[in-house]
């Protein structure tokens, strides 16, 4: 630390009048600078420093030259130094939830202010030029100079320099010359010991009035440059002798200690690095650094278990700080080290510490760090009502601090889960802001489980306000219009909505405008003299012309947007059904529904959702159970929550013991008490199946646990499964329905994947049964939401629905082409160009791609290439990529292709790749894509299709395509030989095995 004292101008000559000694540096010979050849217009002018020796060192030469250096030079250059290190600590900011860094900035905080740093190298280099290098300030002014490329992260440059220092700026006697000199020797003869530091006998006046040489704080900004740098042992080396060095000053050994603990850091040694930072904690620059090294010193010694230390810096660290967040920090922490037979007043003392502390002027900003700690230490007492609260209150504090909103979340969420308090976890997930790096990671669980929460809300409420309607629609009819009065009034008081008027009491004068009448002047002066507002019969007339105009308005912004969806207003909230795949919401509509012409927001409104009838109740009862059997599965099959789904379903059974869909909550307790090792009750819903619905999929499925194991586990039943994706892919549609029906009427959908799903649809598209295709496609969409087959369905599902403006869109159009089917190959004598004919495409067909003509190749110019069963591989001819297809049928062939060109089309859209259809053999298809200059262009197409190929075309096994490449002479030999296998190993003899 560089302590700058002020000197009055007395004290300066009185010290100059008694001759004060002021040691100087040794000469040295500038050679740095003495080898730069200067501009032509500087040539016969020379510098201070090469001036140095010319003349006498005298004493008041001597005195003008370092105080010119210090003041005007080294005050402006440390300055600046000071100011980058301060800016670099501001601009750091510290997340005390985790290990601290070692310094209050860092070096790439530093090098952004490269501008200043400049600068100070500047302003020194210009000290040591321009004046006499015997100057006592040239060793401080190199050493800025070191010290700004540190920070400038220059470590080369900055580990030369203090090098440089080390070895040029050593003293030595006089006449002692640069040549053959070594830095380091015995310091003392008896002990052997080696001494690289120098001795500072410095007379009192030069300790008053200067700072100490350079040059063994060099050796420890070099020590410090090696442990940036990771060279570990050149530190090691350096602090080992430095350690034992008895030359080395008493006012260096904190910084020796400091450079240690750094040392020790750099390489994760927590113990060591402790035991260090304690010894250098009086080497911190201010208060602030002081209270940052305390915290990290406690930090390092709870991962040590050193609980009892860690707790006293702890305390320190919040004694010391003036920051208000490191102080709540340090308070939380020392909380935690209180251990698990600590006694709980302790910790209410925190927490009431904590509140207090939030209240103060002092914190502001910071409440929701204080709440949110105070709510942890109220999980360890444990006391989760009062946590509970506490989280709460600290989201509803409108600040930045980074995470904490987010945990706060994070906790009420998880406690609220934990506490089967389904709805409020539903709200806390849904508040979560995934952006901060700790919630990220947690994304693809936590977003997975909001998921499926709003599915569970949306049960939970319609549940909860059919239940709540019965209960109004058993009231005695009184006490059940008073109980729907109060609820208006209260919601529309609540909402500041006007009281429901029913009538305007204008007296008899409120009558209905009359057709073809005047209209009403409303501020005609009256009879009486009043004003308008202040006369009732002129008020009611304007009502009611208002009224018969315009109809019944509320007292809301936008009436004439909202008047739009009044209608779906007062309707029923919409639960999950079971049944009709065109409601799957379950929703439905009354069958005496007739809210949509009532205000919401009224009497009329909530009573219209009163199941008052019979037939009302009914539908009312139904959504209950529709939703109740919903909620009970996903109790079972998603969160895997068997108790609570046990307990749904006997709720159920005791609410509706006659439904038409026991066997299903039959299989769900069998199967849920089974999960939780009560084999009595699992095996009595078994005999219910058994003898109550024997012969169904339940039944069936309680009697065969093999069905029960999940995708893959049974190896018969995948294959099975297998095998009718199979038949899909190769034609057999009839007898690939005919299985699937089969087996899932055994194993339900536990059995589909996502690939049988798309091809079923595709299928379905062919066949012109877009109704069970959406269907199919809707059902991948939920079964597989995350892959890759999902988005495609999509996209498949936004096409079906425009099929017919496509068909007739394309049925419109009349487009020249060459035939599509056939791919066209050049003759071996004359070219011939297919006439082109007017066509109208196939309806099936949406993508229209033209086949191209194709040219001769040239005559090679090339040595004759080898034949090898009638197949001449020329790497420098034309060739095409091809896409050999087995046994797929011509449905999927269409797919492929239309998938390949969708692929070109985004990837290589300057290319104008052409993807063309053509038949090898009866089990062989071919997509043919041309057309590339030369066999290396075409490998490179290769391999980076079939990369995406994959992801492309997923619904089609690996095993049943393959891609090659193949010239025009080549592809004329293999659809005359058809032997892929032979033109396959005569490829991979070429090329390295890569096809």
């Amino acid at each position: 630390m560089y302590i700058h004292k002020q000197k009055i101008f007395l004290i300066v000559l009185c010290l100059f009048a008694v001759g004060g000694y002021l040691q100087a540096q040794p000469t040295w010979t500038l050679k740095p600078f003495g080898d730069e050849k200067k501009p032509e217009k500087y040539e016969e002018k020379r510098l201070a420093s090469e001036k140095t020796g010319e003349k006498k060192f005298t004493k008041p030469r001597r005195f003008i030259t370092n105080a010119t250096t210090r003041y005007n030079y080294y005050f402006n250059a440390i300055q600046k130094y000071n100011a980058v290190i301060a800016a670099a600590k501001t601009a750091q900011k510290d997340n005390y939830a985790k290990l601290l860094s070692f310094y209050p900035y860092s070096l790439d905080g530093t090098k952004t202010q490269v501008q200043e740093l400049d600068s100070i190298i500047y302003i020194a280099t210009a000290a040591v030029l321009l004046h006499d290098l015997r100057s006592d300030w040239v060793d401080n002014m190199y050493l800025l100079i070191g010290q700004s490329y540190f920070l400038k992260k220059d470590l080369d440059s900055a580990a030369l320099t203090f090098q440089f220092i080390n070895y040029n700026l050593v003293p030595r006697k006089k006449g002692e010359d640069d040549y053959g000199r070594v830095v380091g020797g015995n310091g003392d003869a008896n002990s052997g010991a080696l001494s690289i530091a120098n001795k500072e006998k410095q007379p009192f006046l030069t300790k008053v009035t200067g700072i100490p040489a350079s040059r063994n704080d060099a050796l420890m900004w070099l020590t410090r440059t090696y442990i940036e740098n990771e060279s570990f042992a050149d530190a090691a080396g350096l602090i080992n002798i430095l350690s034992q060095d008895r030359n080395l000053p008493d006012r260096l050994q904190n910084d020796l200690q400091e450079t240690m603990a750094y040392w020790f850091y750099a390489q994760k040694m927590w113990d060591s690095t402790a035991v260090h930072l304690e010894k250098a904690l009086t080497n911190a620059k201010t208060k602030d650094d002081l209270s940052r090294w305390e915290y990290l010193l406690a930090q390092l010694e709870e991962k040590n278990g050193n609980y009892e230390n860690a707790s006293k810096y702890y305390a320190k660290a919040a004694k010391h700080t003036t920051s208000p967040i490191l102080e709540i920090y340090a308070q939380l922490n020392d909380a935690k080290m209180l251990r698990e037979n600590g006694s709980t007043k302790e910790l209410d003392a925190v927490v009431a510490r904590l509140l207090k502390m939030a209240r103060k002027d002092k914190y502001d900003g910071y409440e929701d760090i204080l709440l949110y700690s105070a709510g942890e230490l109220s999980l360890r007492r444990p006391d989760t009502v009062n946590a509970l609260g506490l989280y709460a209150k600290s989201v509803t504090f409108d600040v930045k601090n980074e995470g904490f909103r987010n945990n706060a979340y994070l906790k009420l969420a998880d406690i609220s889960y934990a506490q089967k308090n389904y709805k409020a976890a539903h709200s806390f997930y849904d508040s979560l802001d995934f952006k901060p790096e700790e919630i990220a990671l947690l994304d693809e669980d936590y977003t997975e489980r909001k998921e499926i929460l709003g599915r569970m809300v949306v049960n939970i409420e319609v549940i909860e306000k059919e239940d709540s309607v019965q209960l109004i629609a058993a009231m005695p009819a009184a006490e059940r219009d008073a109980l729907i009065k109060k609820m208006v009034k209260q919601y529309r008081k609540e909402n500041g909505l006007k009281e429901e008027e029913s009538a305007f009491t204008g007296g008899a004068n409120i009558l209905p405008n009359r057709a073809g009448a005047e209209p009403l002047d409303l501020f005609a002066s009256s009879s009486k003299g009043e004003w308008y507002f202040y006369n009732t019969s002129l008020r009611g007339k304007g009502f009611s012309e208002f009224k018969s105009k315009w109809g019944k308005r509320e007292n809301t912004d936008n009436w004439r947007r909202k008047s739009a969806n009044i209608g779906g207003f007062a309707g029923n909230n919409p639960g999950v059904g079971m049944g009709d795949p065109s409601d799957p919401a379950g929703a439905g509509k009354k069958p005496t529904d007739s809210a949509s012409s009532v205000v919401p927001f009224s009497y009329d409104a909530l009573m219209a959702d009163v199941p008052l009838t019979k037939e009302a109740l009914e539908f009312s009862n139904t959504k209950i159970r529709e939703n109740m059997l919903a909620l009970g599965f996903i109790f079972q099959n998603e969160l895997e929550d068997y108790p609570q789904a046990i307990v749904t379903f006997e709720e159920y059974l005791k609410r509706f013991p006659f439904a038409l869909e026991l066997e299903k909550v039959y299989f769900g307790l069998y199967f849920s008490y089974n999960k939780t090792g009560d084999i009595a009750k699992a095996n009595y819903y078994k005999g219910l199946l058994a003898t109550k619905f024997s012969g169904t999929k339940e039944s069936n499925l309680a009697n065969n646990p093999e069905m029960l194991k999940a995708d893959g586990e049974n190896e018969a039943v995948t294959k099975r499964y297998a095998d009718i994706y199979n038949m899909f892919l190769e034609g057999d549609f009839a007898g690939a329905l005919a299985a699937k029906e089969k087996e899932d009427s055994q194993y339900g959908s536990s059995y589909w994947s996502p690939q049988l799903l798309y091809i079923e649809s595709v299928y379905y598209i062919k066949e012109r049964k877009d109704s069970l295709a959406m269907a199919t496609l809707s059902n991948l969409e939920t079964l597989y939401p995350n892959t890759e087959l999902a988005a495609k369905a999509k996209t498949l599902k936004e096409v079906l629905g425009r099929r017919a403006s496509i068909e007739k869109y394309l049925t419109d159009l009349e487009v020249t082409r060459a035939e599509e089917e056939k791919l066209i190959m050049p003759s071996t004598s004359t070219v011939t160009t297919p006439p082109a004919v007017k066509v109208k495409p196939a309806t099936a067909a949406p993508v229209i791609t033209a086949a191209p003509i194709v040219k001769p190749a040239p005559t090679p110019t090339a040595p004759v290439v080898p034949v090898v069963s009638g197949y001449q591989l020329d790497e420098n001819d034309a060739h095409y990529v091809i896409a050999v297809l087995n046994k797929v049928d011509p449905v999927y062939v269409t797919e492929a292709r239309t998938a390949l060109i969708r692929y070109n089309n985004e990837g290589f859209y300057t290319k104008s790749l052409v993807v063309s259809k053509d038949v090898l053999d009866d089990q062989n298809s071919l997509l043919v894509i041309n057309k590339f200059d030369d066999a290396d262009a075409a490998i490179a197409y290769f391999n980076k299709v079939k990369i995406a190929a994959p992801r492309e075309m997923p619904w089609l096994p690996a095993n049943k395509y393959s891609f090659y490449i193949i010239s025009d002479k080549n592809l004329s030999v293999l659809k005359d030989k058809k032997d892929v296998q032979i033109y396959k190993a005569l490829l991979n003899s070429k090329y390295n095995n890569i096809f």
